[in-house]
């Protein structure tokens, strides 16, 4: 009797462990997940983010202290795989682009595939570097608008040399968090700037919210819109990774807001999708340059059309 009570504690611990929430059963989540208006992630669509050439929202570069080295751990939290530090006295420090006052890091974690989009286009892999307003606890940053700021830095599989370089630190953790039974790992030094964004102010920005349960509406996004490299083993490995599903991404949430992009951003743009780089390329362009091109093309069209037979257009009329 004795035995069959301590089996069924067990199970129902463990049945609790798993029910709390998952990527299965999104319409699940608790908190404001399904209630919120300012919900993450999302398709960022590059034609129709707001080019901050007057820096009104951006109000300058973004500025990076303390990242190159950083003591962390290890740890599968049954979501994801996540490298934290242990509240050591001196920790990274995020301040300028939107960011009103500084923000101090937390940790960094993993999302295969990538949770937001570029013109509908996922990434295989999207970092995550997690960021508290300094001086705040995170609890109480929850309960702020502007309480936390996550720079989200997109992976793609490349085979050349160097693309093991960005996770290159953490590649050996992972067979061990592989199973989310295990504690962390020991602590050790680790170059958080080698999973930056090779242009760390080209970037998209919004308001939006936490990814995962409670999904609290206090996130600014510095979503990059130049990515990082990873080898192909490198991708496989996650997929070995015990997260109570086969992925750990979110549903594309929708895009009700305003989303701003750097003036960096329209001079070194790399999507995923050739369309979409023409697309970027083109918002990014003065009103002046586009109808000349628009003009260009309308020019070579009306040659074509005169060998045809075919009326021209007018293409003065063009803007």
């Amino acid at each position: 009797m004795v035995a069959f009570v301590l089996f069924f504690l067990i199970s129902f611990a463990d049945l609790s462990q798993q029910a709390e929430w998952s990527y299965y059963y999104e319409t699940e989540w608790p908190g404001i997940c399904r209630t919120g208006t300012q919900q993450s992630p999302i398709n960022i669509m590059t034609q129709s983010a707001v080019l901050d050439e007057n820096h009104t929202h951006i109000k300058g570069p973004l500025q990076f202290r303390g990242y190159n080295s950083v003591k962390v751990r290890g740890e599968n939290n049954g979501h994801t795989l996540k490298w934290g530090v242990d509240g050591q006295e001196s920790q990274p420090v995020l301040s300028g682009g939107p960011l009103n006052g500084t923000y101090t890091f937390m940790q960094f974690h993993l999302h295969w595939l990538s949770e937001h989009a570029i013109d509908g286009m996922k990434y295989p892999l999207e970092v995550h570097m997690v960021h508290v307003k300094t001086g705040l606890e995170l609890s109480e940053a929850l309960q702020r608008p502007d309480g936390v700021a996550v720079i989200g830095t997109f992976a793609l599989i490349g085979r050349h040399r160097g693309a093991s370089y960005a996770l290159e630190q953490i590649m050996s953790d992972v067979p061990y968090l592989s199973d989310r039974t295990q504690n962390k790992t020991d602590e050790f030094d680790i170059d958080l700037t080698r999973m930056f964004s090779p242009d760390t102010q080209s970037y998209y920005t919004y308001q939006g919210s936490l990814t995962t349960p409670n999904c609290e509406e206090v996130v600014t996004w510095i979503v990059m819109d130049r990515p990082i490299y990873i080898t192909d083993d490198q991708y496989k490995a996650f997929y070995s990774v015990d997260v109570g599903s086969s992925y750990n991404y979110r549903s594309l949430q929708p895009s009700n807001r305003i989303v701003y992009r750097s003036v960096a951003s329209c001079s070194a743009i790399l999507m995923p999708s050739f369309a979409g780089t023409i697309i970027s390329l083109l918002s990014c362009l003065s009103s002046t340059l586009t109808s000349g091109i628009n003009k260009g093309i309308c020019a070579i069209l009306n040659a074509k059309r005169k060998i045809l037979g075919n009326s021209i257009k007018h293409c003065s009329e063009l803007h």
